[in-house]
């Protein structure tokens, strides 16, 4: 029941989104997006993971944006699925900038959490940069904290489809303590503009992990990374 109640509340927030952005001009709206697919491993606790995730959003003529985004991933041997929902709402000042707020409804064991977030995204042709910083409130309990992160990407065009990328997140006053991951990976884009990308990490706790996974991009791509914790954590 939590989990739905999550969900239902990232639905809501979804509507109220699109409200918003419903006089905005129709013409020459832009729709992107992006659905990946993902499987990876932590190697000091042999645990693995899957995770499936979309995002679809579209940009108006007026510079007003709204993403969603849906997520769901297993770890091995435990016994929660973990699931996601999400609704961005942002505005694009130059076509290489977007400043929005976010809000992430997250059901995972132990906890079903809310995110209230803002955030920031630099994309331009060759690279890309973006930051966000999350209030967490736990929906059944008293826990509250903090996640946070930076993600780059780099592709220039001499590189022929190759393309570097790195990350850092973290989270605080979590019932287990707080966690953190740094990850670095070489990704390759496809003449379809699909993407396979191998990527590394190390936690602070300090276990290796490492995922493959393969992105179908929907025009330019979603204008934000997910935001929920395989994510960002990947195989913690």
């Amino acid at each position: 029941m939590k989990q739905i109640g999550t969900l239902q509340g990232a639905g809501l927030a979804a509507g109220l989104a699109m409200a918003l952005t419903g006089h905005a001009a129709q013409a020459e709206n832009v729709l992107r997006g992006d659905l990946s697919f993902e499987l990876g491993r932590n190697t000091d606790r042999s645990r693995n993971f899957k995770h499936i995730s979309t995002s679809l959003g579209t940009e108006f003529a007026n510079g007003v944006g709204v993403q969603l985004d849906l997520a769901l991933g297993k770890y091995e041997q435990l016994t929660s699925t973990q699931s996601s929902a999400a609704v961005h709402l942002y505005y694009t000042p130059t076509e290489a900038v977007a400043v929005g707020a976010y809000l992430l409804g997250e059901d995972t064991r132990p906890g079903n959490y809310a995110y209230y977030g803002a955030e920031v995204a630099y994309s331009a042709d060759t690279w890309q940069a973006e930051a966000y910083l999350a209030y967490r409130k736990d929906l059944g309990g008293s826990n509250e904290g903090t996640r946070y992160g930076v993600e780059f990407a780099a592709a220039p065009a001499s590189w022929n489809g190759f393309g570097l990328f790195g990350a850092a997140h973290g989270e605080t006053d979590l019932p287990g303590g707080d966690k953190s991951i740094v990850t670095a990976g070489g990704s390759y884009t496809f003449g379809n503009d699909s993407t396979l990308a191998l990527e590394v990490g190390r936690t602070n706790l300090g276990h290796s992990v490492a995922s493959v996974s393969y992105r179908i991009n929907f025009g330019e791509g979603a204008r934000f990374s997910r935001r929920h914790a395989i994510g960002a954590y990947g195989a913690y």
